[in-house]
């Protein structure tokens, strides 16, 4: 599906912050991973994440920090420059998510393709399914830090986090 029809308006919703900087779930099964090369950024207070989409009681968060540092990381080990991650730029061929509760409860990635890298309509499609590889142990690791007033739009109806099966 492509994502712009999950997409919701912001403003309508709060930001969130990490409540500590901690160490992002990682996939210890991934090709990367095992070849010693690839960490997700770590989770750091400093970003504040946005919810930018809303499904079947679900909200994806996203960081344009957190995005920039992921862009960056993923170019380096592509052997290109992270410089390809700027505004100005097309970035990585996806922008990677946050699925959170109300509770500030995070439980997995989502990675959607980056319109601005993909030409025709059927590329921007993105799979809906959560990547909650790693541990996600210690929940909430996020707290509200802006338009708070908002987090009754998402508690209404928020899926609860599932249990990791990896």
């Amino acid at each position: 599906m492509n994502d712009k029809y999950l997409r919701i308006e912001s403003l309508d919703y709060p930001v969130f912050s990490m409540r500590e900087d901690r160490e992002a779930p990682i996939n210890l099964n991934s090709r990367a991973m095992k070849a010693g090369r690839y960490r997700h950024p770590a989770l750091l207070k400093k970003y504040k994440w946005e919810i930018t989409h809303a499904f079947n009681g679900r909200y994806l968060a996203y960081s344009k920090g957190y995005d920039y540092q992921y862009c960056s990381a993923r170019m380096l080990l592509d052997k290109n420059s992270p410089k390809r991650c700027a505004d100005n730029y097309p970035g990585a061929s996806y922008n990677i998510y946050l699925y959170i509760n109300g509770g500030g409860e995070a439980y997995g990635f989502q990675f959607l393709r980056n319109p601005k890298r993909w030409l025709f309509p059927s590329d921007k499609v993105s799979f809906f399914y959560v990547q909650n590889y790693g541990d996600w142990s210690g929940q909430p690791w996020f707290e509200c830090v802006d338009r708070c007033e908002k987090l009754d739009n998402m508690k209404k109806n928020t899926e609860q986090p599932r249990p990791s099966t990896h």
